[in-house]
């Protein structure tokens, strides 16, 4: 996939602008606050039509505007596709080559793009709400049937827990809870399934990927920590009734899972590095492009944002030789002074200013 060209009205600090790109790399190089990262965020809002920087969208708009747009060209080995998000206060309207799409779940994986930005260093560390996110968001983008069920499981979830919320203790609705559990475990079934699988194919790249950029003999993995263990579904559901009543929630379930992340077995949030958790965090982003491209049949667009400051020079290289030229890649950065590497020589260099 590639973006040939966006255009933003009022979208953060761009009032009107417009701009086409380059296939490969294209490097984005400003002072600090110049409006570089907005530019990366109208791309990244053209995938998922949601922002890595914040959860208000009214945030995205100009100040003392009442409306944003982000349209953008894609190109993708089936067609070439208009793609369109239009922000206002209250509302966010969606288009694909003039025509309107109504459901999320038609939007999302029109255009892909995998972001690398200095928040995803503290993945490893990150709480287990964080590397679920990053489940969510990745499984969604390649499996339409995955957000299905994520999004019916949560509708369920929410109904459960408005229900214990509000419900008389002494007027507990046992089948009414039964009829919400069976329909929780079975499309948590399937969530189980997409997530293993997907942990699957993250391990069987990550190895030989860190160790491009580790000369040690560390060996790292993803364990998925699922909520059921060694137990039946509907067990764990049972044995949780009597505190999901008191509490007022429910206490186990697929929204409570985490994706642990070891060095040598050992947990690395505890044992990497400073160096070694950006490693693994590199690792795992580069696996996700090869992944999204055996899933889809293309690569997805790649977003650097400030992260070669965050690298040493020898990560800085490594990450830079192994960009594919199929991949179509922005960075942003600073500078790119010091920067000695061919894929700099041949990069467009858009100055923001």
């Amino acid at each position: 996939m590639k973006v040939k060209n966006i255009q933003l009205l009022n979208f953060r600090n761009y009032k009107d602008f417009s701009i086409s790109f380059y296939d490969h790399v294209n490097i984005l190089i400003g002072a600090n606050a110049r409006g570089k990262t907005n530019l990366m965020e109208s791309i990244y809002f053209l995938s998922i039509a949601k922002s890595f920087r914040t959860l208000k969208q009214n945030d995205l708009i100009k100040i003392g505007e009442k409306v944003a747009h982000v349209k953008g060209t894609i190109e993708s080995t089936k067609r070439i596709k208009d793609i369109q998000c239009s922000i206002s206060e209250n509302e966010k309207k969606l288009t694909i080559d003039g025509f309107v799409i109504k459901k999320y779940g038609e939007f999302i994986g029109n255009f892909n793009v995998v972001l690398f930005t200095p928040d995803d260093l503290s993945l490893v560390k990150a709480a287990p709400m964080n590397r679920r996110k990053f489940l969510d968001i990745e499984l969604s983008k390649i499996s339409p049937i995955y957000m299905y069920s994520l999004n019916k499981y949560n509708i369920l979830l929410k109904e459960k827990n408005i229900y214990l919320k509000t419900v008389d203790k002494n007027k507990i609705d046992s089948i009414y809870l039964d009829v919400l559990d069976d329909q929780l475990i079975e499309v948590s079934k399937d969530i189980i399934l997409y997530r293993k699988d997907f942990i699957n194919k993250l391990n069987k790249k990550i190895k030989d990927i860190y160790l491009l950029f580790h000369l040690d003999n560390e060996y790292i993995q993803l364990e998925y920590d699922c909520f059921i263990k060694d137990k039946q579904i509907k067990d764990v559901y049972k044995e949780c009734r009597k505190s999901d009543i008191k509490y007022c929630q429910s206490s186990k379930g697929i929204h409570k899972e985490d994706v642990k992340i070891l060095i040598n077995n050992l947990p690395a949030s505890i044992y990497a590095s400073q160096g070694q958790q950006r490693t693994i965090v590199l690792a795992i982003k580069i696996a996700l492009i090869d992944i999204i491209k055996e899933e889809i049949g293309e690569y997805p667009v790649l977003l650097l944002d400030d992260v070669l400051s965050e690298l040493d020079n020898s990560r800085k290289e490594m990450l830079l030789s192994i960009l594919n030229k199929e991949i179509q890649t922005f960075i942003t950065t600073t500078s790119i002074e010091g920067i000695n590497h061919d894929i700099v020589e041949k990069a467009k260099k858009i100055y923001i200013k």
